[in-house]
């Protein structure tokens, strides 16, 4: 037994999220941002994923008509499956996960306008043949199907307690015109919470099925919310309830030096500051004769928090500008918690599903990456989008420019495109709202897609510019100014 939890310890460590201080690329770890009711400034509802993609590669939309057909096989035997898509969607994929091969849209929005993000989570209670379904295959087969949110979530649930199809576990984000849902489950588990209103952030973790997911109560702590106050001396070792915790190594005059144990590089906080110490989030309040008064929490516990604090002042009033700040906070701006933009393959993805038609109206605002781009619109009920967002050449470009300017560099030269994108997109909506009240759909949706398409090619046409700093001083003060 001792050499079991040893070796989960071992992986577990390995596994672990450590930021921006790990690795380029941070697998199994997408971020979920749902915004509702009277948390938003109109009547909209409003759905951040941001994705590092466990399929590796660039990522671009995928548009899957109704009434498109495919074979996929069953989860367990592997037979061929016939399924015919009942309700158009558009999915962001990794370059290649799209007809004629079978979509793995890891984010996604039907003609019902209904949207979804997903999260993976470590836990052992999977599906454990080669046929397995993916999270990919899970989203698709309630969206391809779904009409409202209670037929997404109860197609949600089908995979799990009638065909316990998944490889993995997951949390998924459902959200339509009125109401949200998160969805935590496995092959055999399933349990969701529904929200109206407010603002729900989640990523690579659960809550509900922490205790059932072994690896979290073994390793970290009780429960999602476990934490700890109070005074410590030198040598102490605090834990939440699981097998790691922290270590006090030193105190000083006004910081104390500490490290995750059993392993784990030394960090230092000064009286009145926090820090991330591996899995943990340490905040020092006070010394006092030899002793240091701390508090500790899961690093993910805080990290909601902080992400919640920034739209917080903003309830009420948060508009989809906001979704798109939100996804380019780095690590710097989270006290050394993990970033949302990081780099890599990374995409961002904002749904804004509109109470009005939200068939016609919602939409897609896409960044091939958002460190590095623009975000572009795509409505639900356009007809097509411009080639270099369906064929990967839009995240070459952004790769790109990340690569040349780096991190938040060129952040404000978006934002300032953004802009007129959103002004123009509001502009446009309303005259497709007066074709859509006079019955005239067809027309309302070529409006939408002429205009998204146009929006497409200007991005695309100035992240090119960019690349080349000679035909980009020629944009002005707008959009470039000397990096150093």
């Amino acid at each position: 037994m001792k050499k079991i939890l040893l070796i989960l310890l071992i992986i577990f460590l390995l596994i672990a999220p450590y930021g921006e201080k790990s690795n380029k690329y941070n697998f199994l770890e997408c971020k979920n941002v749902m915004v509702l009711g009277n948390a938003t400034a109109g009547d909209y509802n409003l759905l951040l994923k941001v994705r590092d993609p466990a399929r590796v590669g660039y990522q671009a939309l995928c548009i899957v008509p109704k009434g498109y057909e495919y074979t996929y096989h069953s989860p367990w035997l592997g037979y061929p499956m016939h399924f015919v898509v009942k309700n158009k969607f558009i999915g962001t994929v990794t370059e290649g996960d799209a007809p004629p091969n079978i979509v793995k849209a890891g984010m996604l929005i039907n003609d019902a306008g209904i949207a979804y993000g997903d999260a993976d989570t470590l836990s052992y209670l999977v599906n454990p043949t080669r046929n397995a379904w993916d999270d990919f295959d899970w989203l698709r087969y309630s969206a391809q199907n779904s009409k409202n949110l209670k037929e997404a979530v109860s197609m949600l649930q089908y995979v799990v307690t009638r065909l316990h199809a998944p490889a993995g576990a997951e949390n998924i984000f459902v959200v339509n015109a009125t109401m949200g849902a998160v969805i935590e489950a496995d092959a055999i588990n399933f349990e969701a919470r529904y929200f109206k209103d407010g603002i729900v952030v989640q990523s690579n973790y659960p809550k509900l099925l922490w205790k059932k997911h072994l690896i979290y109560p073994i390793f970290v702590g009780k429960s999602f919310y476990s934490n700890f106050s109070g005074w410590v001396g030198k040598g102490e070792r605090i834990s939440l309830g699981g097998l790691t915790g922290i270590k006090i190594v030193q105190i000083k005059n006004d910081s104390i030096v500490l490290r995750m144990y059993p392993f784990g590089f030394r960090e230092e906080i000064r009286k009145g500051e926090g820090t991330k110490v591996g899995n943990f989030y340490v905040c020092l309040e006070e010394i006092k004769d030899g002793k240091a008064l701390i508090g500790v929490w899961y690093e993910y516990f805080i990290w909601e928090k902080k992400v919640k604090d920034v739209l917080n002042e903003k309830y009420g009033k948060i508009k989809l500008e906001d979704l798109m700040e939100i996804s380019r906070l780095h690590s710097s701006d989270l006290d050394g918690l993990r970033g949302m933009c990081e780099g890599g393959y990374e995409a961002a993805t904002i749904y804004k599903i509109n109470r009005s038609y939200p068939g016609m109206l919602s939409s897609i605002w896409f960044a091939a990456n958002q460190c590095s781009s623009i975000f572009v619109p795509v409505h639900i009920c356009d007809y097509d989008m411009y080639d270099a967002y369906e064929n990967g050449k839009a995240a070459r470009v952004a790769h790109s420019l990340l690569t040349k300017y780096g991190h938040g560099k060129i952040t404000k030269w978006c934002v300032e495109a953004e802009k007129r994108f959103i002004n123009e997109t509001e502009r446009v909506e309303r005259k497709a709202m007066e074709l859509i009240e006079k019955g005239d759909y067809e027309n309302a949706s070529i409006v939408l897609t002429t205009s998204d398409i146009k929006l497409q090619m200007e991005a695309m046409l100035i992240e090119e510019a960019w690349l080349n700093e000679s035909i980009a001083k020629n944009f002005g003060n707008l959009y470039f100014e000397k990096t150093t």
